[in-house]
C-alpha cells in the first residue's frame, strides 16, 4: 500500500467516524429526551421494573458518552498519523 493510498484510507475513515459521531449523537440526544421524562415521572417508584428502567437509561447515557470518547481518540490518532505522512 502506498503512503497516497494510506492517507485515502485515513480521510475516508475520518469520514465514516464524523458519521458515526452524528449517529450516536443523535441517540444522545433521543436519550437525553427520555431521561428528562422518564426520570422525574419514576423517581419516587420503588417497584423493580422502575429501577430497571433507570439502570438502563443511565447505562445508554454512559455507553453515548463513551462511544463519543473512543470516535474522538480513533479521529486523534488518525489525524496524527497523517500528519506524520506528510
Amino acid at each position: 500500500m502506498s503512503v497516497g493510498e494510506v492517507k485515502t484510507a485515513l480521510d475516508e475513515a475520518r469520514h465514516l467516524l464524523d458519521q458515526g459521531r452524528t449517529t450516536i449523537e443523535s441517540i444522545g440526544a433521543s436519550l437525553d429526551e427520555v431521561a428528562g421524562t422518564m426520570l422525574p415521572t419514576m423517581h419516587d417508584s420503588r417497584r423493580e421494573e422502575a429501577e430497571k428502567a433507570r439502570r438502563a437509561v443511565s447505562e445508554a447515557i454512559r455507553e453515548v458518552t463513551l462511544t463519543l470518547r473512543v470516535i474522538t481518540a480513533a479521529q486523534e490518532s488518525a489525524d496524527e498519523f497523517r500528519r506524520a505522512l506528510g
